[in-house]
């Protein structure tokens, strides 16, 4: 019985999650609300990475 309600929560959580990847492009992500934390710490980021790709910088 365990088993069985183990297996039905696996398929309900994959269900969700594909629902809601739906449509999500990994390539151009569109947030829908304020981001957790900044995708490259501050720290990290370099002349090269802002000469390269100006519009992924978000700046604080």
């Amino acid at each position: 019985m365990e088993e069985e309600l183990i297996r039905e929560e696996t398929a309900l959580r994959r269900r969700l999650l594909l629902r809601l990847l739906r449509g999500f492009s990994f390539e151009n992500p569109r947030h829908k609300g304020e981001a957790i934390s900044n995708l490259v710490p501050p720290e990290l980021v370099t002349a090269e990475l802002t000469r390269h790709n100006p519009h992924r910088i978000i700046q604080p």
